[in-house]
């Protein structure tokens, strides 16, 4: 990832005078793949013959949603400690809260393409208990009521996670390329039989990296009420 200074906009000199150069100096910052994380499991020859479900076929949809999880805190905990704003004053209601979110993408010039929140399950009922949410069916659509969700809200596509990284009463916002994700490889699955031990052992492996695009980002904005 390549960070830049902002450019001033100079005059052109018409008479002849020559503009001052500016001089580029990037900062590089390496997205390292440094989450390397794994679910090992064994399964003994009496325990698969016995068993009256697929086991390794469960084990591993168990493994897969825990390994996606994880995934999600790292992103979260990323965003969360590089946010270049985090407010901890509470408004009127939860739509003043994410209306001033909005402004401060705005006043950054965040673009307005492709912004979301993400927010806890606690600050989900209370965007819900909104009384302007409440009372949606009166201004075209009573689906945040029926489907217990608001899917957009102020340009932000909404999201909700109880991944612990987020704030427990709050949201975590972020604009375009806030952050950047890698990864070495796809989730993979391997096993290997040991035969004087009568099992088979499994990993279920996935390596990966995440990095916020900058070191006080103003393209996320985390709301964290005292």
């Amino acid at each position: 990832m390549i960070e830049l200074a902002a450019l001033s906009v100079q005059d052109v000199d018409e008479a002849g005078g020559n503009m001052t150069p500016q001089t580029i100096n990037p900062a590089a910052a390496q997205l390292l793949l440094d989450q390397h994380k794994s679910i090992p499991f064994s399964l003994t020859s009496k325990g698969d013959i016995q068993s009256k479900i697929a086991l390794v076929q469960r084990t591993v949809e168990n493994g897969i949603r825990s390994l996606v999880a994880q995934v999600d805190d790292a992103v979260f905990a990323e965003a969360v400690s590089s946010a270049g704003t985090t407010e901890t004053v509470a408004g009127a209601d939860a739509l003043e809260e994410i209306l001033r979110c909005k402004e401060a993408f705005d006043l950054a010039d965040v673009p307005k393409t492709d912004r979301a929140i993400v927010m806890s399950p606690v600050y989900s009922r209370r965007l819900l208990g909104t009384n302007n949410v409440i009372r949606a069916n009166e201004f075209g659509s009573a689906t945040p009521i029926q489907a217990a969700r608001v899917a957009n809200i102020y340009g932000f596509e909404v999201f909700e996670s109880s991944s612990s990284s987020l704030p427990a009463d709050g949201f975590l916002a972020m604009g375009m390329e806030a952050l950047a994700f890698a990864r070495q490889r796809q989730v993979q699955f391997e096993q290997q039989r040991q035969v004087l031990g009568q099992r088979t052992d499994y990993t279920v492996t996935h390596l990966y990296g995440v990095k916020s695009t900058a070191a006080s980002n103003p393209r996320i904005y985390v709301f964290d009420p005292a």
